[in-house]
Parts: C-alpha cells; structure tokens; sequence
C-alpha cells in the first residue's frame, strides 16, 4: 500500500514539474521595435503589404515614427516611458496629403495608431519578427512584421 502511496506521490510530482516546463511568451521591448516593419493585419484583417504599402519606421533613439499610410507619409513621434514596460503611443501621427484613389486603408490605419496603448511579441521567437499592438480595452489592432533585409545588403 505504501508503495501505491509513493508510486502516486511521484506521478503527481512529476505531472507538476512537467506543467511548469511550459514555454514562456518571448517578452518585446523598447528597442526591439527599432527599424522597418510591414503591417501584416489590420483590425484582424490580414494584409499583403506589398499591395497595400503600408509600413512603419520606428527609430527608438529619436523615439521618432515614420513610414507609409500606403499613399502618403506618415511622421509623428512615439511616447514611451522604461517605468511603464510595453506601454507606447503615437501622439500627434501626421501625413503628408496626396490625392489617392482608395483612401480607406490609410485611414483604418491611422485611426488603429491614435488607439495603441501597448504592444507585445507574437510567437516566441528570438530575435522577434512580429510585434502586435493593443488598444485600451486589450483589443489587438495591428499585427506588424519586421522587414527583411535584402540578401545582396
């Protein structure tokens, strides 16, 4: 009967060790948002950004915003603070005011900025590819994706 008791005991220790062994979220930082990076999904649309050239610049020494609405240029700067791990927002984001068939786009995503609150990885890959951002009520509303280099670069 002891041997029951014990035999239980160390299934029991090893199922809880084995649950603690789960893989943990690879956590994003300021300046893993440095560089160019292609919006992939847009209030849980997926996008091609190669049809909607829509791509975002993030300079985190300058914390300066830039890139493409998809016709126009966007600029702005971004508010971040090391006390407040995750936190960041885009103030202020102007464009440039080109005449464009299909201003839609741009518009959604401009709006989705001026919502951002925070942002996180996707996956759990280092060095991180994909970095989602949040509004206030936790709703994600874009997914971006970091712009690979050239192989000639």
């Amino acid at each position: 009967m002891k041997h029951l008791f014990y035999l239980g005991l160390l299934v029991a220790g090893v199922a809880l060790l084995a649950g603690c062994k789960a893989k943990k979220a690879t956590v994003a930082s300021y300046s893993d948002l440095d560089g160019e990076w292609e919006v992939v999904e847009l209030n849980g649309t997926k996008l091609n950004p190669e049809v909607t050239n829509q791509m975002l610049v993030i300079d985190v020494a300058r914390n300066h915003l830039s890139g493409n609405a998809g016709c126009n240029r966007i600029m702005g700067q971004i508010e971040y603070n090391d006390m407040y791990k995750n936190i960041i927002k885009f103030p202020q984001v102007a464009t440039t005011r080109m005449m464009c068939p299909d201003m839609s786009g741009e518009t959604e995503l401009l709006q989705a900025l001026n919502k951002v609150v925070r942002f996180e990885a996707v996956g759990e890959e280092k060095p991180i590819k994909e970095i989602a951002l949040y509004g206030t009520d936790n709703g994600k509303l874009l997914v971006m994706k970091k712009k690979s280099k050239d192989i000639n670069e």
